[in-house]
C-alpha cells in the first residue's frame, strides 16, 4: 500500500476489472457507497454527518463533472 488512499482505492478498483472475470460495475460502485456511508456512519460524530455525506456527494458531482470536461474548474485532482 502506498501513502494515497485514492491511489490505492484506484490500483484495488483497476485490479477488479483487469481480473478477467465478468464484472458488474454497478455492483461494484455500490459497494464502494457502502464503504463510504459506513466510513461516515462509524467514524464521525453523529451531529456531523449530515453536513459530511452533504459535502461529500457535492465533491463527488464536481469532480464527475470536471473529470468528464462538462465543466472547467480548478481541478483539485490528487494527482
Amino acid at each position: 500500500m502506498s501513502d494515497c488512499l485514492h491511489c490505492d482505492i484506484n490500483e484495488l478498483v483497476k485490479k477488479r476489472l483487469e481480473g478477467g472475470e465478468m464484472v458488474d460495475v454497478a455492483d461494484m460502485a455500490a459497494q464502494m457507497a457502502e464503504s463510504l456511508a459506513e466510513l461516515i456512519l462509524y467514524s464521525v460524530p453523529e451531529a456531523d454527518q449530515a453536513k459530511l455525506m452533504a459535502d461529500t456527494l457535492a465533491h463527488f458531482g464536481h469532480v464527475f463533472l470536471e473529470k468528464s470536461g462538462a465543466v472547467e474548474g480548478e481541478s483539485q485532482a490528487t494527482h
